[in-house]
């Protein structure tokens, strides 16, 4: 049985999302991250494509969609009922591959502490882990088959404590169909660490290794994030890694019948 971590709603979201990517996964229009299919870019239709993926999923939203076109979609969204919620996209290119080779080069961990890949060997205690300090700290991690290769392809890396305590997280997932004019770009995110923990920029030691792996790897050219505008720590390691807010944003909403009023990830 796969391991997935959350609420029993958020649960739900992401098995529904899985059993929707097998389904439609071979259309370009969508992107699936291993956690929700969202719809990517601004079309006239796209209102109600992705309002129909809210009530399929329980949340979804309209990536690299430019910030003007979001009020309709969010008006749209409000007016079928469902909860409106908007994300900015903080983006980076050539300045996030820089920024994240620059701050590799002048970073030095905390003595013991490990960085360390999933892969399809992964043991279920270390996925337990992972998502389990994740989940503390808000985030909703990929389910562990995702993590172990299955689905997407993408980087999920870790930070491991001398007493085999995940101390940090945090992935990356080639999100976009090979068709896609996004096919190259790249979902970056899911970073957590665990409140003893903070002030070692441990999720920027992630952040940068999950970029240039994803570079290297699968030839990603692009990186993008969606944060909260009320979260300014967030944006500000985005800044640091060489994301920065740009001219799109996520616009969706969640299905309070599915979700209730609480968040799908911080």
């Amino acid at each position: 049985m796969d391991i997935i971590y959350g609420s029993p709603a958020q649960v739900g979201i992401v098995q529904r999302a899985a059993a929707l990517h097998r389904l439609i996964g071979d259309d370009p229009r969508f992107t699936y991250q291993g956690r929700t299919v969202s719809l990517v870019g601004e079309t006239p239709e796209a209102a109600g494509i992705v309002t129909d993926l809210v009530r399929l999923q329980g949340y979804s939203s309209v990536q690299f969609l430019p910030r003007a076109a979001s009020a309709r979609i969010q008006a749209h969204l409000a007016q079928a009922g469902l909860n409106p919620v908007e994300w900015e996209q903080f983006w980076g290119q050539d300045s996030a591959l820089e920024a994240a080779r620059d701050f590799l080069a002048g970073y030095s961990p905390p003595d013991g502490l490990e960085l360390c890949e999933t892969d399809a060997d992964t043991d279920d205690d270390t996925i337990h882990r992972i998502c389990a300090m994740s989940q503390d700290q808000g985030v909703l991690t990929v389910p562990g088959s995702v993590m172990r290769g299955a689905g997407p392809r993408g980087v999920m890396m870790y930070v491991r404590a001398p007493d085999g305590a995940v101390v940090a997280a945090g992935g990356g997932y080639m999100s976009y169909h090979p068709d896609s004019v996004r096919a190259t770009e790249a979902f970056w995110g899911m970073l957590a660490t665990a409140p003893d923990w903070r002030g070692k920029r441990l999720a920027c030691w992630v952040g940068a290794t999950v970029i240039l792996r994803l570079a290297e790897r699968y030839g990603a050219r692009g990186f993008s994030s969606g944060v909260k505008a009320d979260n300014a720590a967030s944006q500000a390691m985005c800044t640091r890694l060489g994301l920065i807010q740009s001219e799109f944003v996520y616009s969706g909403a969640t299905d309070p019948a599915m979700l209730g009023d609480g968040p799908i990830t911080r």
